[in-house]
């Protein structure tokens, strides 16, 4: 992955760039799942990791690639990544709503490609279609636009959605940091929830685990003693700071980090429990974009959102 490829990306990219792209980050993801290693530890869709050097937190960029393009620009992606003990975690929803959700797929999955040990790409909801359907998945109509009808079909549902299986669900930073794409998950959990996480995406038929990491929100005001209720989207669930505060202390960590709602920029809820990251502009004129960036020594002091506010960065 170069600057050269994110010029790549903007022009077109090219149908047989796009599979090998998508092809290499499959087998990748795959071999991390297998050895369980990537830079961390993994067990399916959950990832641990211990506190980088240097950290970047990327959230919704729905097609947006200038919005992504500055964000590598902005960290210095190619020295960045270069170093294995930094980490660039991308909080999900890669696709829908934007003009080029393609090159989007195109530069995160080659950033994979090229530094797998130091990229985590996560699952947003937009990237659950078969399981999660909704009306404003677009990112079909793109692909075959771009190609044809025929080889649009054929990389849609055969590398495209392959890949979105392979997205994680959870990221558990040591002791600092619990990202999700949506929030939490609302009901009974215990010592076993990195298991409960790590197969949700295989038992979200029997269980709202999947549904509720991906398509959650926070609120400041709950009005029942659940500290719930369910979401206006249709799917999902609002949750209070009970919830948030009852993850924070089973996961040991200090911030839930999450996208899935524009902001401007950032937001924090829960009395600093959780902040929201939001990354993209142009489907979203009225709101600001951001990214996160810190060090290594701000998360071992890290002790809420406000905190960890200080390393968030305008685009």
């Amino acid at each position: 992955m170069s600057v050269a490829d994110l010029n790549h990306a903007s022009e077109g990219v090219q149908y047989s760039d796009l599979v090998q792209s998508l092809e290499s980050a499959i087998e990748i993801m795959h071999t991390e799942r297998k050895t369980g290693l990537m830079g961390g530890k993994i067990k399916e869709s959950f990832v641990e990791l211990s506190i980088p050097k240097k950290l970047a937190i990327v959230g919704d960029l729905h097609g947006d690639l200038t919005s992504l393009r500055s964000i590598l620009n902005g960290i210095g992606f190619e020295a960045f990544l270069g170093d294995p003990n930094n980490k660039l975690v991308f909080l999900g929803d890669y696709v829908d709503r934007g003009v080029n959700s393609v090159g989007v797929i195109f530069v995160v999955t080659r950033l994979k490609m090229k530094f797998p040990d130091s990229v985590i790409l996560m699952r947003g909801n937009h990237e659950a279609p078969i399981e999660f359907p909704f009306p404003s998945h677009d990112l079909p109509g793109e692909v075959v636009r771009r190609y044809g009808y025929e080889k649009g079909k054929l990389v849609y549902n055969g590398k495209i959605l392959p890949l979105f299986r392979l997205l994680t669900l959870a990221t558990m930073i040591d002791e600092s940091l619990f990202l999700v794409h949506g929030g939490v998950p609302t009901g009974d959990v215990d010592n076993n929830f990195r298991e409960a996480i790590s197969t949700a995406d295989q038992t979200y038929l029997s269980n709202s685990i999947m549904e509720e990491i991906l398509w959650n929100d926070p609120r400041e005001e709950i009005g029942n003693e659940d500290a719930w209720e369910y979401s206006r989207r249709g799917i999902g669930k609002h949750f209070g700071v009970e919830i948030s505060r009852k993850w924070l202390r089973l996961s040991g960590t200090k911030v839930i980090v999450r996208g899935h709602e524009p902001c401007q920029g950032y937001r924090i809820d829960h009395g600093g429990s959780i902040m929201t990251l939001f990354s993209c502009k142009e489907p979203y004129p009225k709101f600001q974009a951001s990214y996160l960036l810190v060090a290594n020594q701000d998360l071992n002091s890290l002790n809420d959102a406000i905190m960890l506010s200080q390393g968030v960065v305008r685009i």
